[in-house]
């Protein structure tokens, strides 16, 4: 019996597939770096200019990728086969990218939270002190006219 979901591959496709990984972080690494020093005035797909630190950020990114994906393809045995879970396909890149509408889908459900996170945290920090303490002198004002009048407040909980 196999224990989980584990895909078994010759360890020269293994080889021929990082390399292909490799090639892809080196063609985009490249392409930020040209984006860094591309003026208004050189042609590109737009005009929009990219800030520097994010170009940067990015040809590092996939430089860094394509130097861990080499040392990993160092380390294969071409003659070897080998048994692959799916953090091993995820962190060698080895699965087929997924369609840019499903990306799309995936990023907008990830970033989602924390826009909502930031919305309320907006709400929030433009309630005043006021805001919160009117409200519970609100409530406290319905207690003393509840227990002036002999009766409990619905907030107040069942009677002891």
């Amino acid at each position: 019996m196999i224990d989980g979901l584990k895909l078994t591959m010759a360890g020269e496709e293994l080889r021929r597939l990082l390399d292909e990984g490799r090639d892809w972080h080196e063609r985009r690494a490249a392409w930020w770096k040209r984006e860094k020093e591309r003026t208004p005035d050189d042609p590109g797909d737009d005009n929009l200019l990219m800030p520097d630190h994010m170009c940067e950020h990015e040809a590092d990114r996939h430089v860094w990728r394509a130097e861990v994906l080499t040392f990993i393809r160092d380390h294969i045995e071409t003659s070897e086969t080998y048994r692959l879970t799916k953090d091993d396909l995820e962190f060698g890149e080895l699965l087929p990218g997924k369609p840019g509408g499903i990306e799309q889908e995936e990023y907008e459900e990830r970033t989602a939270i924390g826009f909502n996170l930031e919305r309320l945290n907006k709400t929030l920090s433009r309630l005043t002190p006021w805001d919160v303490m009117s409200a519970e002198i609100e409530e406290l004002r319905a207690r003393e006219r509840a227990r002036l009048d002999g009766v409990r407040p619905a907030s107040a909980g069942p009677a002891a």
